[in-house]
C-alpha cells in the first residue's frame, strides 16, 4: 500500500466528502486557512473523495432510504489506497453511521462531534451550560451530539418543533445552491428564537448552515463544526510531524 513519507506539512488526510459538494468546498477553504504555512509546501498533503450519490442521511435514519454505510466504506478505501493517514468527513448527520464504516480501516478517523464538542467546553468557560444546538432531524433524533454534550457537562437546548421544520427546510435550500439573502434571514430568525435570552453559544451543527454563517448578523456565538473539525485536523496532522522534528534536534 502506498504511504508517502511525511511532507513539512505532517501526515497525509483524506476528506471524505460530497455530502453535500458546498459544505465540502467550505471545509477545505477552512482547513487551508487553518493550516500555518508561509509557501506552499508547508500546506497539508490532501485526498479528496466527494461522492454525492451517498444516499441521504436523514431518509436512511428514518429508514425511507438506503442505508449509506457502503458508500463510505468504498469511499474510505479509496481515500487510503491514495495513502490518505487521517480520514475527516465534513458531515456532521453521517456520523450516525461511521463507527462502522471506519471498522477495520487502517486510518486515524477524526470525529466532528469530538472536535465541536472541545471547541464548546472552550466556548463555555464562565457562561454556564446551556448551549445551543442547531442540527437535522436525523442528528438530533439519534442524540448523536446531545450525548457528547451532556457527557461534557453540557446541557443542549434544542429549537422548537416549527424552527426544526424551517432549518430542515433551510438545509435543503442551500443544498439546491440558494444560499441567498433570505436564506440567511431564516438562519437569523431560527438563532434568534433558539436564543431568547440563553443560551449564549450556538452549535451550527450542520455544515450547510457553516456555508452561510460568515454573512450572519446575531448576537449569539455559533460555533462552526467545519472550523472545528479544519483545526483539529491541522493539529493532528502535524502532530507527528512536531514530533519527529523535536527528536531530530535532541
Amino acid at each position: 500500500m502506498y504511504r508517502p513519507e511525511p511532507t513539512v506539512g505532517g501526515r497525509t488526510v483524506g476528506i471524505l466528502g460530497g455530502m453535500g459538494p458546498a459544505a465540502t468546498v467550505d471545509f477545505y477553504d477552512k482547513l487551508v486557512r487553518a493550516t500555518p504555512a508561509t509557501r506552499d509546501q508547508e500546506h497539508l498533503r490532501v485526498a479528496l473523495w466527494a461522492d454525492p450519490s451517498v444516499p441521504d442521511r436523514s431518509r436512511a435514519f428514518d429508514r425511507t432510504g438506503a442505508d449509506p454505510t457502503p458508500w463510505l466504506s468504498q469511499g474510505i478505501d479509496r481515500l487510503i489506497g491514495c495513502g490518505a493517514e487521517i480520514l475527516v468527513v465534513p458531515c456532521n448527520t453521517i456520523h450516525i453511521y461511521m463507527p462502522a464504516a471506519v471498522r477495520g480501516k487502517d486510518i486515524e478517523f477524526i470525529s466532528i462531534i469530538d472536535a465541536v464538542v472541545e471547541a464548546a467546553v472552550q466556548a463555555q468557560t464562565g457562561h454556564g451550560g446551556s448551549i445551543g444546538l442547531l442540527a437535522t432531524d436525523a442528528a438530533i433524533a439519534s442524540g448523536l451530539y446531545q450525548r457528547a454534550l451532556k457527557a461534557a457537562g453540557l446541557h443542549p437546548r434544542l429549537p422548537s418543533p416549527d424552527m426544526q421544520q424551517l432549518l430542515m427546510d433551510i438545509i435543503y435550500r442551500i443544498k439546491a445552491g440558494c444560499a441567498e439573502q433570505h436564506v440567511r434571514d431564516d438562519v437569523e430568525t431560527v438563532l434568534r428564537h433558539l436564543g431568547n435570552g440563553q443560551p449564549t453559544v450556538t452549535i451550527a451543527a450542520c455544515t450547510e448552515i457553516s456555508v452561510v454563517l460568515t454573512h450572519l448578523e446575531c448576537d449569539l456565538q455559533i460555533i462552526d463544526p467545519s472550523l472545528a473539525l479544519a483545526r483539529k485536523t491541522v493539529e493532528r496532522a502535524q502532530a507527528q510531524t512536531l514530533t519527529s522534528i523535536g527528536e531530530e534536534n535532541r
